[in-house]
């Protein structure tokens, strides 16, 4: 099925955050052929608090072994706040310039506001 523009822009904007952060997924035309956006209306989040989003599909060997991930790009600001694992989310911290620098994990066991 093909991508609408916005899924496609999207798309490139995780990208972009994924390549800022030097984070490893899938890169081959397979893999980037197959990362999709999907989107969600008023859901909540990992912070506690409902906003809309798009999630972009992607994997990552670990151990050699294919693992999903989600990045999790804010819909009204069109910016990715968090990688979404089988184990938590890693928050994306970002510099005066708007680049992607670094992440923090956050642990779905404790409040986010005591991370």
């Amino acid at each position: 099925m093909e991508k609408t523009a916005k899924e496609k822009e999207v798309i490139a904007i995780a990208l972009r955050v994924l390549g800022q952060l030097k984070f490893q997924y899938g890169n081959t035309k397979e893999h980037l052929e197959f990362m999709d956006a999907m989107y969600s209306e008023k859901r909540k989040m990992y912070d506690g608090k409902e906003w809309s989003h798009y999630s972009v599909d992607f994997s990552h060997d670990v151990f050699g072994i294919p693992t999903p991930y989600y990045c999790i790009v804010d819909a009204e600001t069109m910016k990715v706040k968090g990688i979404l694992t089988d184990h938590g989310v890693f928050e994306i911290i970002y510099n005066d310039k708007g680049e992607a620098k670094d992440k923090k994990f956050i642990s779905p066991s404790f409040p986010y506001d005591k991370q």
